[in-house]
């Protein structure tokens, strides 16, 4: 008689402490793997950034080659200098700004805003010093 009542608590299956233990572990898990796949997503929505506006930069300074004037916008520098212009990894236009002798290409970044310390820009023009990407 007592293996009868053994064998049927044993078939009754989970609890449900069981099985919220089991959620939380689970939780858990997709919780660290979310974090990581996020911070990597950020990463290359950065390198992509950065990448696109070294190309621009360089259509800016082959345009500036071979015309001797810097373009008044990307527009110009298209299907000649650069493919296409499209928008940065946030949806935003990536922004040329001529400045005296040289230029400033640059995406808002994250915060889709100018400043706040998350743009990414370009520096380039005569007398500029290397391009160097965020701040």
């Amino acid at each position: 008689m007592l293996a009868k009542k053994i064998g049927k608590a044993a078939s009754r299956g989970m609890t449900l402490i069981e099985i919220m233990v089991v959620l939380v572990i689970l939780g858990l898990i997709a919780g660290a793997i979310g974090y990581n796949v996020f911070e990597r997503l950020k990463d290359a929505q950065r390198q992509t950034a950065t990448l696109d506006l070294k190309s621009i930069s360089n259509g800016v300074d082959l345009y500036h080659v071979e015309t001797g004037q810097w373009p008044e916008s990307l527009q110009q520098l298209v299907p000649k200098f650069l493919k296409d212009v499209h928008k940065d990894p946030w949806g935003v236009d990536y922004v040329y700004v001529k400045s005296g002798d040289g230029y400033d290409v640059y995406s808002y970044g994250p915060d889709k805003a100018q400043g706040g310390g998350d743009d990414i820009v370009i520096h380039g023009g005569e007398g500029a010093a290397p391009p160097t990407a965020g701040k």
